[in-house]
């Protein structure tokens, strides 16, 4: 026996987030999906083969949860489902298809008004701020009537922490440090040589071209990547191995070492 739940969470949004981040983000299926603390892994697929007219031109995903099923995970499992996304003016519709016939339909709205902007009537008895941005989940769930209470709970606590990384989000957007952050960590990781352990060298990758030139490394840095990648190479190369330049040397170990390098004047 099935049955169908419908409920409503308002989130009021901070001074300093504008609707169109907010929007971007909702936008950016994969953001979303990233911002699922229950998402282990998805990819994108093709429209279901039972999907209605209108989802089958929406986006489709498959995506595994790991759902704890007893408290502190002492008992856990995955659930691997398929969901189709459809964007709006004003926000998000999902539609969630998963097993034992649970159906999740999701709209995620930005509404409100900023100062400045006329005051708009607010629906009553949500909850909803009668001046500044909201967002405003509204969730159709249809399930077993025996896990009904389970799914809920599980989405709600998901969803507020998915709702919490999205303000995070919104927020460093805004205040233009999200790409620079998220820049530093994708290309600035740690690389440890065998026997140089401390040497810490930025990583870099082609799409750097695509950056901002203001965040582009110094050239002391690319030319310390392109010495660690002669490294990698030459230790791979066997008995193809090509000649290094004169900055790195080989110590007598099996190891290679990075001399000093030359002192590059800062711009």
């Amino acid at each position: 026996m099935s049955k169908r739940t419908v409920f409503t969470t308002v989130t009021a949004l901070p001074a300093g987030i504008t609707r169109q981040s907010v929007l971007e983000t909702l936008h950016d299926h994969m953001a979303m999906i990233d911002l699922n603390p229950l998402v282990e892994r998805w990819h994108s697929i093709k429209p279901s083969a039972d999907a209605t007219p209108e989802e089958y031109h929406c986006r489709w995903y498959q995506m595994t949860d790991k759902v704890n099923y007893l408290p502190l995970g002492l008992y856990s499992g995955r659930v691997t489902y398929k969901t189709c996304f459809h964007n709006l003016a004003d926000g998000l519709q999902t539609h969630v298809y998963a097993p034992l016939g649970l159906s999740i339909k999701e709209r995620w709205t930005v509404g409100g008004s900023l100062p400045g902007e006329p005051i708009k009537a607010v629906e009553l008895g949500l909850g909803l701020p009668m001046s500044g941005l909201w967002l405003r989940e509204d969730v159709t769930l249809k399930c077993s009537i025996f896990a009904t209470k389970f799914v809920r709970k599980n989405l709600t606590k998901a969803h507020a922490r998915l709702v919490d990384r999205l303000l995070v989000k919104s927020q460093l957007a805004d205040s233009g440090g999200y790409d620079a952050q998220m820049w530093t960590q994708r290309f600035y990781l740690p690389l440890n040589l065998p026997t140089s352990p401390e040497i810490q060298l930025p990583i870099f990758s082609r799409e750097l071209i695509d950056i901002d030139p203001g965040l582009q490394p110094r050239e002391d840095w690319r030319q310390r990547h392109n010495m660690a990648s002669q490294v990698r190479r030459y230790q791979a190369g066997g008995s193809a191995r090509q000649p290094l330049p004169s900055a790195v040397t080989i110590s007598t170990g099996s190891s290679p070492s990075l001399s000093r390098m030359p002192a590059t004047p800062r711009p």
